[in-house]
């Protein structure tokens, strides 16, 4: 055996390593020394470990050198033991938050370990067509964390590839994934275990690769059905159910795993796509469930052995134990030929290579124990949206967001999904956070990828309208106006208080109580049956142009005092049918020096002059007395003018006639 560190001179001693498929590895590495040695340099930096036998390659084991221990001296030299593992170690040492959206977990889980500048990973394996997350956060978790729990909701695991100088992650979705290992077959041989521990000459000379113990285990999960259930708000009254059973092996082998939500909603994919990705969520956690239902374990001195490999047994007395097999875990104790003549312990194996297995056509996949991260409170985050723009959502009312701990350098138009807003009550009440406002978002069941937008909160750049506390007894709804301003010169010109903004204001300080109401531009009041107005004290009316009414049916009104209109223009009445106006007391009609006044008694005409003109017939009946009056000349004048005193002969007058004074003003 041989070890390379770098620089320093040290002799290999005993490995040994644990492997497991969808699992890193770690191997420990006892070296000795005959100069004292600081490790800590070493820390972090690759170590590649040889197991020869008759000059042949046999094994390599690549890693990082993650942590060291000085043991003991001895006259042989400075004993140390090494524990390497996998790049994978350093990706669990962070903490990060990050999101990625419209991306397949592959890309993301490439993009993450590219990121920590590894490229050692093989995706060559991977045939199987991946969902696109539209949305998906690393949310206070580790590199891998994040990268392990992507892995085992797509049904994706790994083993590890060691060469000379790397170790490569094997990226892997099925038993068709696993390639023949070296040795591709086991003969089964209990007897060689003597032979093989006599000595390391005896072991060499034997040829071909022995199994020489082979144990099965069966075990029962009872999980033959797993169930997912999903909620898509897009198709609300159609919940989502994916469903996968696997066959019942015994008695009571019928046990259901049911998980909601099922997380497997994408927004803008089809039903049966949704579908489909529900149904392979369910068929991997059915497989990692059942996966170790019937496992097998068996020790060998075959070197060659590797975690994530297929081997075939052979040569088994029982028929059915001979078959191909999928390596699932390797266990390597292997002692260098000083260490085992040097050792006082005579018990103490120098070669053991212990393995488990699986069927070789057993669809695995490791336990699905990566904790999600839940989020467990409100989070603040600031509204965002392209650049110059204010308002901006999508036909759900939508917005999108960026968390403070959000570093990424996105648009604001990307900064996240699309977000759904809570709503106060009522069926349709709607007011949309603004670009740059402070909104607190929850999220549905804890998950990160799910946010929900539950409230908006003040903040320096965005304060109270009204200063508090001087204002505290305000409550108001205020609007903002959203592009430019109009322009209404021909408007009487009003003290808005907040040019800009639409209002509904409440005061309730005692004394000064009042309900304003602004509205920057237009107002409409649409009302389908009655509306009732009740005033306790005044009322007033102000219009700046025009007033239009237009009243269906009748219309009346009470006015329990005096009532006063002032036309400052012209003011016209027009009836289609008859006009009735009626006083109890008095109507006066006046305009300057001309009146009319109309009373219970009689009706005055008095004016500078009066004309009264008919197109036809013009007739004064009067029961009593008709008298005319003339200060100065009376003039009738007519074609004929007939004057017809009761008693008295009538008289025609075919010119002019003069007469003397009337009865009783004189005259004979």
């Amino acid at each position: 055996m041989s070890i390379d560190v770098g620089d320093e001179q040290v002799e290999l001693e005993r490995i040994e390593s644990a492997e497991t498929l969808g699992r890193p590895f770690v191997v420990h590495a006892d070296i000795i020394s005959p100069l004292e040695i600081d490790l800590q340099p070493h820390l972090g930096k690759p170590a590649s470990l040889e197991v020869l036998e008759d000059e042949e390659t046999l094994r390599h084991f690549h890693g990082l050198v993650t942590a060291g221990e000085y043991r003991k001296e001895s006259p042989s030299g400075h004993h140390y033991r090494l524990t390497i593992q996998p790049w994978t170690y350093y990706l669990a040492q962070n903490v990060a938050m990050a999101i990625f959206q419209d991306m397949t977990s592959v890309a993301i889980i490439k993009q993450v370990i590219e990121a920590a500048g590894i490229s050692d990973v093989d995706y060559t394996r991977l045939s199987m067509p991946r969902v696109t997350r539209g949305y998906c956060v690393q949310y206070k978790e580790s590199d891998f964390t994040f990268i392990s729990r992507l892995m085992e909701e797509e049904g994706i695991y790994y083993f590890f590839r060691h060469d000379a100088d790397r170790h490569v992650m094997v990226l892997c979705e099925g038993p068709k994934c696993h390639q023949p290992g070296k040795p591709a077959k086991l003969k089964y041989n209990a007897n060689s275990v003597s032979v093989f521990t006599a000595d390391s000459k005896s072991r060499f000379s034997n040829q071909g690769d022995f199994l020489q113990s082979w144990i099965e285990r069966v075990r029962s999960t009872a999980e033959a059905k797993v169930t997912y259930r999903d909620f898509d708000f897009e198709s609300p009254d159609q919940p989502l159910t994916a469903e996968v059973t696997g066959q019942g092996a015994h008695p009571g082998d019928n046990r259901e795993i049911f998980h909601y939500p099922g997380r497997y909603t994408r927004e803008q994919t089809g039903r049966e796509e949704q579908q489909k990705t529900g149904q392979e969520r369910s068929q991997v956690l059915l497989d990692a469930q059942r996966a170790g239902r019937r496992t097998f374990s068996g020790t060998s001195q075959s070197a060659g052995l590797a975690c994530g490999t297929r081997v075939d047994v052979a040569d088994h007395p029982a028929a059915r134990m001979n078959a191909g097999y999928l390596i699932t875990s390797t266990f390597h104790s292997i002692a260098s030929e000083s260490y085992r003549s040097g050792s006082q312990d005579e018990e103490e194996e120098a070669f053991n290579i212990r393995f488990e297995a699986i069927p070789a056509e057993t669809s695995f996949q490791p336990p699905h124990d990566t904790p999600r991260p839940v989020v467990t409170g409100l989070e603040s985050a600031i509204v965002t949206g392209p650049s110059g723009e204010t308002i901006f959502t999508d036909q759900y009312g939508r917005v999108k967001v960026r968390f403070h701990w959000d570093r990424a350098k996105t648009p604001g138009e990307q900064s996240t999904c699309w977000i759904r807003v809570s709503q106060t009550g009522g069926l349709g009440n709607l007011v949309l956070p603004r670009v740059g406002h402070e909104v607190l978002v929850d999220f549905l069941n804890g998950d990160p990828d799910r946010p929900l937008v539950v409230g908006r909160v003040f903040n320096r750049s965005n304060m109270p309208i009204y200063d508090l506390p001087a204002n505290k007894t305000r409550a108001l709804w205020r609007t903002k106006q959203y592009g430019e301003a109009g322009q209404y010169p021909e408007t009487e010109a009003l003290d808005t208080g907040a040019p800009g903004a639409n209002e509904i204001r409440f005061e309730d300080r005692g004394g000064q109580e009042e309900v304003f109401l602004h509205a920057e531009r237009d107002m409409n009041s649409r009302i389908r049956f009655d509306e009732t107005h009740h005033v306790g004290h005044n009322q007033d009316h102000r219009v700046g142009l025009d007033r239009t009414a237009t009243i269906g049916r009748d219309e009346s009104k009470l006015v329990k005092r005096d009532r006063s209109v002032h036309v400052i223009g012209k003011d016209g009445l027009l009836v289609d049918k008859e006009l009735s106006i009626e006083s109890k007391t008095k109507i006066t009609i006046r305009v300057k020096n001309s009146i009319v006044v109309i009373g219970p008694e009689g009706i005055l005409i008095q004016a500078p002059t009066v004309d009264v003109q008919a197109t036809g017939e013009a007739t004064f009946n009067s029961p009593g007395s008709l008298r005319i009056n003339a200060g100065a000349e009376l003039t009738l004048n007519g074609g004929v003018t007939n004057i017809n005193p009761d008693g008295v002969t009538p008289a025609t007058f075919g010119s002019a006639v003069p007469l003397g004074p009337a009865a009783g003003e004189g005259g004979s």
